[in-house]
């Protein structure tokens, strides 16, 4: 039997941003997950969670004034350890980045043959031949005719386009760990399908990691292997991504799927009250306590994370 791979391991990861006054604002508390290789991960909540602070701290994108706490091991290599950062040989090459809006994400003055070849050269010294040739192939790979896009401009690409095209530069650095911001925010029900599509191909073909961002916990019910649900930083509900949302158990979780719109079926939407906290807003307790209808007295100590069914959950209604 062959042997797990761990693409990415988070233990008690924390991560945080100074403020004008030297406070960390901690945005990602606490956060512990493993990502396996060829495993699609989706980390899903709402805007403020804390879901791109995860991501940009697996791809070593993390601004100057952030400060991170636990570990974070990206193929067995520590990146994160405390308050040390270290992504040389990571960055780029084993991790790659898919921004939330591929549209300004992609340099508006360099046509797609440029773009890959500046990426391609800074890595690893290839020439203009060399990298359109590599350009091809992943072009051609997600679906896009190299012949009509390699001239052309960002501008001149549709959502569905650009969004490919970013993906195909992702993977052409040799990533084996793709993290994907949002990446069906930006396009239209059809595409999204195409693109879930392209994803789930893209995993089996290429034996790469997905660890997407995302709001559409409907869609990630859809496409990935585990989901984990995040609210103030927080990580409520990890388990198998179809029973997550066929079967939620966080109560937060549960509103999450009341509120999205499934499609092809007709159903009421209910919209969860409140707003997260800001980053840096302690809420003592669950988290989620001051928006929770299921919210009682032993809900103002902070919940353990406990086992459920296969799943793991910070909630009290499971404790005992």
């Amino acid at each position: 039997m062959e042997a797990m791979v761990l693409a990415v391991k988070a233990v008690g990861l924390r991560v945080g941003y100074l403020d004008s006054e030297e406070n960390v604002l901690w945005a990602v508390r606490e956060a512990s997950f493993e990502v396996s290789e060829g495993e699609i991960f989706c980390l899903v909540g709402e805007s403020g969670c804390g879901k791109s602070t995860v991501g940009n701290a697996i791809a070593g994108i993390l601004p100057p004034h952030a400060v991170t706490e636990g570990e974070l091991h990206i193929f067995d290599r520590p990146v994160i350890q405390g308050g040390r950062m270290n992504y040389n040989g990571v960055r780029g090459r084993i991790v790659s980045y898919v921004p939330q809006n591929p549209g300004t994400g992609l340099n508006p003055y360099y046509t797609v043959e440029d773009q890959f070849y500046y990426v391609l050269n800074s890595l690893y010294g290839l020439g203009r031949r060399k990298a359109v040739e590599v350009s091809r192939n992943y072009l051609s790979l997600v679906g896009l005719d190299p012949d009509r896009v390699l001239d052309y401009y960002p501008h001149e690409l549709s959502g569905g386009m650009q969004q490919r095209a970013a993906i195909a530069l992702a993977l052409s650095t040799g990533a084996r760990v793709v993290v994907a911001d949002e990446p069906t925010s930006s396009i239209d029900a059809n595409l999204r399908l195409q693109l879930i599509k392209l994803l789930l191909d893209l995993r089996d073909s290429q034996r790469i990691s997905l660890f997407l961002i995302t709001h559409d916990i409907m869609s990630a019910g859809k496409i990935c292997d585990t989901i984990a649900v995040m609210y103030a930083g927080r990580l409520l509900e990890v388990g198998r991504g179809s029973e997550v949302v066929t079967e939620p158990l966080h109560q937060y979780t549960r509103m999450l799927v009341d509120a999205a719109p499934t499609l092809g079926f007709k159903k009421a939407l209910r919209s969860i009250p409140g707003e997260p906290p800001r980053p840096g807003v302690v809420v003592e307790g669950c988290a989620f306590r001051p928006r929770c209808p299921w919210a009682f007295e032993k809900c103002v100590e902070a919940p353990p994370r406990v086992g459920v069914f296969g799943r793991e959950v910070e909630c009290w209604r499971y404790v005992g």
